[in-house]
């Protein structure tokens, strides 16, 4: 490839930037769809949703991820709001799951304030997560679905 062939595809840089955070998002969509459509409890589901996101952030292609967390203020409005929406539909999708395990006494708080805060430590893992330094993705899942769920009460008789 030669300095610039890119550009034969892309009109810029910018342009270059959407397309690999779009196409990033909607990968990250489909293997997402994936572990919401095997039927497990939400507990195991919750687990396989948080594991599948850490490869989305931190696995061999997320590079696109860091683009969509730190350099889409890059992008114009209407590219934005493309991202955007690929995001909140994302993010959407952990709802039932958390709803479900509210209701049971596993999640505790209201679910729209629990996504954004699990959604906040998972993405801020980007920052300093190294596999390098003994932790693995799988401790770090469980890390964080200890954190995030509790067993249920347990039940008078």
């Amino acid at each position: 490839m030669h300095s610039g062939s890119l550009f034969c595809h892309f009109k810029s840089k910018d342009a270059l930037l959407y397309e690999v955070m779009q196409e990033g998002m909607r990968s990250a969509l489909a293997r997402q769809t994936i572990v919401l459509l095997a039927e497990h409890d939400a507990a195991t589901t919750l687990r396989q949703l948080i594991r599948s996101h850490f490869d989305t952030l931190l696995g061999p292609s997320s590079d696109f991820m860091h683009a969509v967390l730190y350099e889409s203020r890059s992008l114009n409005t209407r590219q934005h709001n493309v991202i955007a929406k690929l995001q909140g539909d994302y993010e959407a999708t952990w709802t039932p799951v958390l709803q479900e395990l509210a209701s049971t006494g596993c999640l505790h708080g209201e679910v729209s304030l629990a996504r954004h805060l699990i959604f906040g430590l998972l993405n801020g893992s980007a920052l300093w997560f190294n596999p390098k330094k003994g932790i693995s993705i799988d401790a770090l899942t469980d890390a964080v679905v200890a954190l995030c769920i509790q067993a249920p009460p347990a039940i008078r008789t």
